[in-house]
């Protein structure tokens, strides 16, 4: 059993190496933000939209600290930036019980991650 495991843990070793750190540094806060983002957005309650929203700022100061060609590095932390202040007035309005507000302060979310996800992009 033991021998049969080592080629499959000796190929998932070296494709780990093979990948660039880089982008593993990046790729799991920004799946995350986006596993979050859904959850948020089908959540039926406050306290679940604010647990998942809080989440996504956890995740977003990850990404802030992830390296990343200096050419895009300037306007992705601006995008991030701009993702946090929405999250923030989210909270906010969910502090204050008005969902409808919080949930468009989201589609806000989305919006900039249209607009800023190709800064996101490890090559280039």
């Amino acid at each position: 059993m033991v021998k049969s495991f080592r080629p499959v843990l000796l190929s998932l070793m070296l494709g780990a190496l093979a990948l660039p750190a880089v982008a593993a540094d990046l790729e799991q806060p920004m799946k995350k933000m986006g596993f979050n983002y859904k959850q948020a957005t089908k959540a039926d309650d406050a306290a679940s939209m604010t647990k998942y929203i809080e989440q996504m700022k956890a995740e977003v100061e990850k990404a802030k600290k992830s390296d990343m060609p200096a050419a895009k590095k300037e306007k992705f932390l601006e995008g991030l930036g701009e993702v946090e202040t929405e999250l923030d007035a989210s909270l906010t309005a969910l502090k204050a019980g008005d969902e409808a507000t919080a949930r468009a302060h989201l589609d806000k979310v989305n919006d900039l991650k249209k607009e800023y996800h190709k800064y996101a992009k490890q090559k280039g």
